[in-house]
């Protein structure tokens, strides 16, 4: 009888220490999500990024001067521009700039595919 008395004694201070590790753990982990609250996510930034190049190098393909497409380049230049600056100013979020830069570079694959029409046009 003093071996069950033992093990019960021993069974309630092993659920007792895992209790308060579990509560420990609670803890950390929360003060972690706080701590990491305000962070972007870094796929959605490093995605972002790669966009933003992307549409770059689109805009740098050469292009014949005073033509619609010019005229296209010129105006998702801008809108590029205007984009990346309101980003750093903080006046949009990141969720907002990673679709609206999605769009522009939607727009700009149009602008390469009007331009290889119009290469294949002349040729």
């Amino acid at each position: 009888m003093n071996f069950f008395y033992l093990f019960l004694l021993l069974g309630a201070l092993i659920v007792y220490l895992i209790i308060q590790y579990d509560k420990q753990n609670k803890k950390k982990v929360n003060e972690i999500l706080r701590a990491n609250k305000n962070v972007p996510p870094l796929f959605m930034l490093r995605s972002a990024e790669q966009k933003v190049n992307a549409i770059k190098a689109l805009l740098n393909a050469p292009i014949e001067p005073f033509t619609a497409q010019n005229e296209l380049k010129n105006d998702v230049a801008l809108q590029l521009q205007k984009l990346i600056d309101s980003y750093k100013n903080r006046d949009i979020a990141l969720a907002a700039y990673y679709a609206k830069l999605g769009a522009l570079l939607i727009k700009a694959n149009e602008l390469k595919g009007s331009l290889h029409v119009a290469e294949r046009q002349t040729a």
